[in-house]
């Protein structure tokens, strides 16, 4: 992931633009968001010895529930 974050800074790519690269979504596939997040939270989840299951896919379902209000988002009093 710092080779990642090292690419975009070599390109001169904007923060703006990064985002862009990161949310862009290609058909119904996870975005590369989606996938980094489910890397590092598997590597969190066995550095506390637990197993890392959480998917790209999970990631992609979790993040559509929660922009629509759904399941899996938090709400505050």
């Amino acid at each position: 992931m710092g080779e990642l974050v090292d690419l975009f800074i070599a390109a001169g790519l904007t923060r703006e633009q990064v985002d862009r690269v990161l949310d862009a979504e290609v058909g119904d596939q996870p975005t590369i968001r989606d996938r980094l997040t489910s890397r590092l939270t598997n590597a969190l989840m066995q550095g506390l010895g637990m197993p890392g299951r959480q998917s790209p896919e999970d990631v992609r379902r979790v993040r559509l529930a929660t922009a629509a209000g759904g399941q899996g988002s938090w709400r505050g009093r």
